[in-house]
This record gives structure tokens, sequence and C-alpha cells, in this order.
């Protein structure tokens, strides 16, 4: 026993290291045994990819697929596949879910069609196969899915031959549909862009495609303002950025977006928007982001928009927005540079509180003033609320009501500012209990200082106020 454990190890050894040997490498002491040592891997008789280093079955190659012809129509399509398999294995036909192969036959008998990783496939024996099948469509797809190991395509498209059939990965393209169908065409195309200060300065551009009607290849753009040069380019749909700049995009019905990445190739001063030609929008919608570690800058010259009304990406909401028109003017001005960048802005704030007389809340009337050096927000955080802000002027004495919007966390509430001297009256209401409670908090911004007044009703006494200058009528 002991000895035939022996032989079967050393059996396995060498069958283990080449198990794709010819029978006439094999020692005729152990061709008896080559079946048995390949049962499960039979798939190892099968060439080796050269990129690949033979340590699992999936390196082996035993499907061969040949020359694929298709010839579609408004009505259908037919396809021949030519296949070499040199041991049993799964061959991957062209279609999928939405156009799958009807009446396959292998040669003249007729073959049963199942998924398999995805993929209408075929489980053939070792040999040489002609594989004919149908499609069949009410209207013809812009695309059919076509496996990515068949390399050669053959394609005619309503009788006339394509020389050049395009691919894009695993989709042949069918050409574009009937004149009759592509007279419903419609696209909307919504444009929103992010602006990012930095070194480079950077363009994030979203395109919003609204796709009705055929499927069909379209050339928008040029898609980036002057001065920018294109980093990235991915989305829901084929498209390819052209050397003068335009998007050629394959559309399909539906609704999809794009993203192009793009940096600036100068510091950022001032940015002139000039339309591209229909169907580009006319209105673009621009967001602004700082960089407060390289300068502290802003974005003026056009005219804000709320983001949220805007719709614009959730994730650039927190930042200042605008609207861009064509010959619109985005300038950025610069307020401080290197070590003055970080500095902080020097605000005072003067504080009329008063709680309400069941005792469930605070209502604060607040006077921000000084100067803001870095910042060009102004926020106030859970469990305040802000309700009311307007900026004050000497001219004209009127005040001036803020539009208040979401911070950059959801608990936030504020308001956007264009002025570098503040003069800010604002109103906030806070849920409280009884105990003990922050008179001076609410705002995110370092305050120098805090003068804070705090009314109570009739019935109620202050027991005590730590950190307060005076609390004269405390317990």
């Amino acid at each position: 026993m002991r000895r035939a454990l022996g032989m079967l190890g050393f059996l396995c050894l060498i069958c283990g290291t080449a198990f794709a040997a010819t029978d006439a490498s094999v020692p005729p002491q152990l061709k008896d045994w080559r079946s048995w040592v390949l049962h499960d891997h039979e798939q190892r008789t099968c060439p080796i990819l050269s990129t690949q280093t033979g340590d699992d079955d999936g390196a082996y190659q035993c499907a061969w697929p040949g020359r694929l012809s298709v010839s579609a129509d408004k009505a259908g399509a037919r396809f021949e596949l030519d296949v070499h398999v040199d041991a049993e294995s799964w061959v991957a036909l062209p279609g999928g879910h939405d156009a799958w192969p009807q009446q396959v036959q292998l040669g003249n008998a007729p073959a049963v069609v199942v998924e398999h990783d995805g993929a209408p496939s075929l489980h053939l024996d070792a040999g040489d196969y002609v594989i004919h099948g149908n499609f069949v469509w009410d209207e013809r797809p812009a695309r059919l899915q076509v496996p990515s190991a068949i390399a050669m395509v053959d394609l005619s498209v309503d009788g006339t031959n394509i020389a050049q059939p395009e691919r894009n990965d695993d989709l042949l393209t069918l050409g574009e549909a009937s004149p009759s169908r592509r007279e419903a065409d419609a696209l909307g195309v919504r444009v929103f862009r992010r602006l990012s200060d930095g070194a480079p300065p950077m363009l994030e551009t979203q395109i919003r495609l609204h796709v009705a009607g055929s499927a069909r290849e379209q050339l928008l753009g040029p898609a980036l303002p002057q001065g920018f040069v294109a980093t990235a380019l991915n989305g829901d749909l084929p498209a390819r950025l052209e050397s003068e700049g335009r998007l050629r995009v394959q559309l399909r019905p539906g609704d999809w977006s794009i993203n192009l990445g793009a940096r600036a190739v100068a510091p950022l001063t001032k940015i002139a928007l000039r339309s591209p030609p229909p169907p580009w929008p006319q209105q673009e919608i621009w967001s602004y982001a700082d960089a407060p570690a390289l300068r502290t800058t802003r974005a003026t010259g056009s005219q804000p928009i709320d983001p949220v009304q805007a719709d614009v990406p959730r994730d650039w909401q927190n930042l200042p927005a605008f609207v861009m028109d064509n010959g619109s003017t985005l300038a950025v001005e610069q307020r401080a540079r290197g070590r003055d960048a970080n500095a902080g802005d020097h605000l005072q704030l003067a504080r009329q509180l008063w709680l309400d007389f069941d005792g469930g809340g605070l209502t604060a009337d607040d006077h921000l003033s000084g100067k803001l050096v870095s910042s060009d927000r102004l926020d106030v955080a859970a469990p305040w609320t802000l309700e009311r802000a307007a900026l004050h002027d000497e001219n004209p004495p009127d005040a001036q009501p803020l539009l208040i919007t979401r911070g950059a966390k959801p608990e936030w509430s504020g308001v956007e500012l264009r002025t570098r001297d503040l003069d800010l009256h604002a109103g906030l209401q806070r849920a409280t209990h009884a105990g003990a409670q922050s008179a001076t908090g609410g705002w995110q911004d370092t305050l120098d200082g805090v003068d804070a007044t705090l009314h109570l009703p009739y019935g109620y006494r202050l027991l005590g106020a730590p950190g307060a200058d005076r609390s004269p009528d405390s317990w």
C-alpha cells in the first residue's frame, strides 16, 4: 500500500506541472492515468494565454471565436459565427436581454441557448462549429452586445456593408433609426460647473442630458471655456472629447449625466463665458469653492442664485452659486494670501436674549459687527435656528434682507455675504429645557467679544451664569 501511494503522488506531481502535455510527452507507464488526472480539468489541455502563469484553470483558452457576420435591418438581424473549441467549454454569443438570439443552429441542428456569465451562451464539446441565429425586434436598437472575445466582425445594415463597424467595449453600433423616427428626436441639456481655486485651479463640469426619440450620435460644445484643459471624462453614455473641444456622445432615450474634469492654465482672475451653439444651453449654473490654505478669495460679477432651487449637484449645494449667461463674467477677487490667508475674522456679538414665558425656548436678537477676513458665509448650528438676517448700511438706511440657506452640515443654517465690513442683524430661536443653557452659542465663527443680556419673564429667577462678567440678579 505504501508503494502504491508513492506512485500515485509521483503521478499527480507530473500531471500537476504539465496538464497540457501531449500524448507523446507522457511516459507510456502513465498514459492510462491521463484521463483520470484530467477529470474536471479538461481545459488544461487547451493553449495557455501568454499573459497567464497557468496556476488556475481560467488561464487556459479553450474556445476560439472566428469571424462574426451580422446582417441587420428594421425587423431583425441574422448572424453567423465560426468557432473552434479545444475542450468542453462555454461559447458566448452576440446579444443580451434586450436582443436574445433566436433559432440558433449548429450547422443544421438546433441548439439550446442559455445564460452564462450574463450572456447568451452554448455549451460545446471539442470541435469546429458554424453557429447561425436570428434576432427579432420591433425597432432596431442602436447597439448590439458582442462578446469582447470576438475580434473580427462583418456588419451589414439595411443591405449596406459597413466598412469600419464602430465598437465601444462590448457594444456594436448598428446605426441610426429610420427618418420617420428621427422626426421625434429631442434633446435637453443642462450644465453645472464647480470652479475650485488651487494650484492649479480645477473645473468640474456636469452635463445632464434628457434624450427622447431614436438612438443617435450628437456633437456638443465646445464643452470647456477658454483657458481650461481637459483632464478626465466619464459618464453614463459613451462619449469622446474631440481635438477641437467638442463632445461626441452616443445618445439613447433616457436621462443621463456626463462629467468632464479640467484644469486652468493660469491663476484665476476673471472668466468670461461664451455659450456654444444649440443644443448647448445659453445659461449655466456655476459654483465656486475657494482654497483657504492657499489664499482667501471670493467670486463676484454674476447673478447669485440659491443652489437648492437651481438643482445643483448635492455635494455642491454648500457653495455659492451663480447664473452664467452668454457673455457673463465671473471675477475671482483675492482678499488675502500666504500667512494672512488663514487669518480669522474679527467679529463682535451684541445679543439680547429672552426666555419664553413657558420656559420652552430662547429667542435671540443678535447684532454682529466687525470685519470679515477669510469668510464669505456665517452659519448657525443646532439647536439654534436662524430665522431672519439683514444687513444694515448707512446708505441707504433701509435693511437688506438676506436669503437663509442650508450650511455645510445638515444641522447648519446661515447666510452668504459679499462684504468685508459687517453690520448684520439676525434673529435666532432655540428650543430648550430647564437647567443650564448657553447664552452665547449658535454662531460657528470665532467671536472676539460677546455682550449678552438675558431677559427673564415674571416668575423666573437666574440661579447662576458661569463665565459671565457680571450677573447681579442671580441667586
